[in-house]
């Protein structure tokens, strides 16, 4: 197993880079189910920088239902600055499990950069492996990544997160769509926020009738902190329309009679810090929904964030 990761992990990848919002995250995972979903980081934290056969570790307890059995379950790496010396290089990284395992899966890496040739213009993303192993309870999982590099490239790693979709009868019935990615969004070096714009999309449809919740849970590294401490750092956006040609009276009168009607926006979202720097935000979006494709934009304004996961998990009305 460890070779195989060792070949995946060292080939090169094609990768798109800029500061720009040219990397949508894509829907892998989406199904109707009874029961609910975990998502945490554990302790993960800023690792410093890794040298070839350093080793960071977290603990990542994973807690279910008891009658829980697992549907979908990912570990999720945030890595950065990946270089040998002053150029860019593709890490190679090996994680290992306790109390849970690594699936023989091939993993996703995601990838961006940002953009154009200068110094520190190196690689960040994030890995995703498949995982098994998770019961209903507490899951003591202990996590370790080594990097193996056989020349001399560094990495940071700035945390990771365990996810698990799960069917429970004790659970709740509804829909969950799951997406991945990586897209670097920093409204700089002639990046306009509007162009650090990044996407979402939860393809399908939704009886928003039926609906008695939906939360929408965001994970983006590095975002929600910055030493700039600028305001209004980052937006995010549900179902926004890309243009909006109504002067703002009209849409404030509009907004009042029917909330929800052109969907919602939030400043400052993401909470992280300098050592927890895997921003998250989550929050109910119900009024915001729309029938098909949900879209959700994060937009930059002097943040700098990595956008790397998606979860929209719609509750149903008991019946």
């Amino acid at each position: 197993m460890a070779a195989i990761l060792f070949l995946i992990l060292f080939s090169g990848i094609p990768v798109s880079a800029t500061y720009a919002g040219d990397n949508p995250l894509k829907n892998v995972f989406s199904s109707d189910i009874t029961g609910g979903y975990c998502y945490t980081t554990g302790n993960s934290a800023y690792s410093g920088t890794l040298a070839p056969g350093d080793s960071w570790t977290a603990k990542m307890p994973v807690t279910l239902p008891d009658d829980a059995a697992p549907l979908y379950s990912r570990l999720f790496i945030y890595w950065a600055w990946s270089k040998d010396g002053q150029k860019a290089a593709y890490p190679c990284i090996i994680p290992a499990l306790e109390n849970a395992s690594l699936s023989a899966d091939p993993f996703s890496r995601y990838t961006d950069t940002k953009g154009f040739v200068s110094r520190n213009d190196f690689f960040s993303g994030m890995d995703a492996f498949t995982i098994s192993g998770l019961t209903g309870g507490e899951n003591a999982v202990t996590l370790t990544v080594t990097n193996t590099h056989p020349e001399n490239a560094t990495l940071v790693i700035q945390g990771a997160g365990i996810l698990s979709v799960y069917e429970a009868e004790t659970g709740t019935a509804g829909s969950i769509w799951v997406n991945e990615g990586c897209d670097m969004l920093f409204s700089s070096y002639g990046v306009t926020p509007e162009m650090a714009t990044g996407t979402i999309i939860f393809p399908g449809e939704t009886v928003t009738e039926e609906v008695s919740r939906a939360t929408l849970h965001l994970v983006a590294p590095s975002a929600g902190y910055t030493s700039a401490n600028t305001p209004e750092k980052n937006v995010i956006m549900v179902n926004r329309p890309a243009e909006n040609s109504l002067p703002l009276f009209f849409e404030r009168i509009l907004t009042m009679l029917f909330p929800g009607y052109n969907g919602w926006e939030w400043t400052d979202g993401f909470s992280s810090d300098e050592v927890h720097q895997v921003g998250e935000d989550l929050r109910d979006i119900s009024p915001y929904l729309r029938s098909r494709d949900n879209t959700v934009t994060v937009r930059d304004n002097g943040d700098y964030l990595l956008l790397t996961n998606g979860i929209l998990w719609i509750e149903k009305e008991a019946d």
